[in-house]
């Protein structure tokens, strides 16, 4: 026993929770004291990982675990989003003189400010609007000058659609009868829609308040615009369009998203 110990201590694999070596167990009447052993530590060895983290570098991990919750084997464009870190400001919106305004009149902690494109149901184009995301409400202004376009609170969000290929399209739906449902849901598109609607959910399910907020996976859901319900129903792109995503209004009832195939 004594020369089992001392070997197993001289053949230790690294301090890396993701390194799955483990030295060969030298008498079969040990199997279950071997397999115990490597249980107990590989459990040491992640709170040891896990221990030089700081309370920032924690949360950034939560998050990232949240994503793969939520997107992993669910959204094609999940994989290129894992290497990417989560910055939360694209804009360094409080530094920059031209938002200056639109900073002020926000009084809570920008958690996520980006940049992104408003679909236009009536041709399908998009227009820039900054999109910025507080504990308490998502907010709408205008890229150029920085006016405020729309503040929605959290609480009047119902659920977020998007699809599940690589475009950054998704929907904010909000709830029936509340005060922000008056102009109709949000179909906007980001390069970041991951980091987004992984903030989004996390603040929901973090909130004692409010209920937790669904998030819909789907290539075919219905937006509120207005007064009226719209398809909006994504589909394969051909070559000949090539490795842009686009949008087109088909008729009143449907808006429709051409997505390159996934290589």
């Amino acid at each position: 026993m004594q020369k089992y110990f001392l070997g197993l201590k001289s053949k230790l694999p690294s301090m890396s929770p993701i390194d799955k070596t483990w030295p060969a167990r030298p008498y079969s009447f040990l199997d279950g004291v071997h397999a115990e052993l490597r249980r107990i530590f590989h459990l040491w060895r992640c709170k040891k990982y896990r221990s030089q983290f700081t309370e920032e570098k924690k949360a950034v991990y939560e998050e990232k675990l949240e994503a793969s919750e939520l997107f992993k084997d669910k959204k094609a464009l999940y994989p290129s989003s894992v290497r990417q870190p989560f910055k939360g400001d694209y804009l360094e919106i409080s530094k920059n003189p031209k938002y200056q305004k639109l900073s002020s009149a926000v009084d809570e902690k920008i958690l996520l400010a980006d940049v992104v494109n408003k679909i236009n149901r009536a041709n399908g184009k998009g227009s820039s609007r900054l999109f910025l995301l507080t504990k308490k409400n998502v907010v709408l202004a205008d890229q150029k000058t920085g006016q405020l376009k729309a503040n929605v609170p959290l609480a009047d969000l119902a659920s977020v659609s998007t699809s599940t290929q690589t475009d950054g399209f998704f929907a904010l739906k909000l709830k029936e009868g509340s005060a922000s449902a008056v102009k109709g849901d949000f179909l906007l598109s980001s390069d970041h829609l991951i980091e987004i609607i992984t903030k989004l959910h996390r603040i929901g399910s973090m909130a004692a308040d409010r209920e937790k907020l669904n998030i819909d996976i789907s290539d075919e859901f219905l937006v509120q615009f207005k007064q009226d319900k719209v398809c909006v129903k994504f589909i394969q792109g051909s070559p000949k369009n090539g490795n842009s995503v686009s949008c087109k209004r088909k008729n009143n009832r449907l808006l429709e998203v051409s997505v390159p195939a996934s290589s």
